[in-house]
């Protein structure tokens, strides 16, 4: 059971994150910190060391709730395409995920990082990576069980996969046009089927 200072951390995590990645580590300031939480400058150090560290741990409850999401979503499969296909698919409703936290923590946090903290932008590169090995997972396994053949390596498909899903994620974020990123995902599907062909007999 958590104790009253794990509470109280979660509880301070919760209303930061969605600060932090609006507005960006350098732009949340301590007065609009501890108007979101309610708590005095005092309480947030007794749980936080920091900024830096709750911009982290903001990020990372973040990125965190979005590979639970995604891996759920694959897990609930069995089928390498199907697998995939969860995973483009999540994409189509992407800004149901990002509107209440603020829009896409990988993008958000990672353009204002890059300049600005070195830790934080440490984090959203991992983030990224973990993403591509699921997508990289998910062809190694069909590939082993004799299920899919790839026409490409499986760690360059997953890395093209992410950077026309992000691409795309910049692009609706910019113009307010889903558009963008509901017509890659369609697209992709369409390259899916391409350049993955399943095993015939399977």
């Amino acid at each position: 059971m958590p104790t009253k200072a794990e509470k109280t951390s979660l509880y301070i995590i919760e209303c930061v994150a969605p600060l932090f990645n609006r507005h960006g580590y350098a732009a949340t300031s301590l007065s609009d910190i501890t108007k979101a939480t309610g708590l005095t400058k005092g309480a947030l150090y007794g749980n936080f060391k920091n900024k830096e560290t709750l911009a982290l741990k903001a990020y990372l409850y973040n990125s965190d709730k979005l590979v639970r999401i995604l891996n759920s979503k694959i897990s609930a499969k069995t089928h390498p395409l199907e697998k995939l296909s969860a995973f483009t698919a999540f994409y189509k409703t992407y800004h149901q995920f990002t509107t209440p936290i603020g829009g896409c923590p990988i993008l958000n946090v990672g353009v204002d990082a890059t300049e600005n903290n070195q830790e934080l932008s440490y984090a959203v590169k991992n983030t990224i990576k973990i993403l591509e090995k699921m997508v990289t997972q998910i062809l190694k396994d069909g590939i082993e069980k004799n299920i899919i053949h790839v026409r490409v390596l499986p760690a360059q498909f997953s890395k093209q996969l992410m950077t026309m899903l992000l691409g795309a994620v910049s692009m609706s974020s910019i113009t307010g046009d889903q558009k963008y990123l509901m017509n890659t995902v369609t697209y992709l599907d369409q390259l899916i089927l391409r350049e993955i062909k399943q095993v015939k007999n399977f």
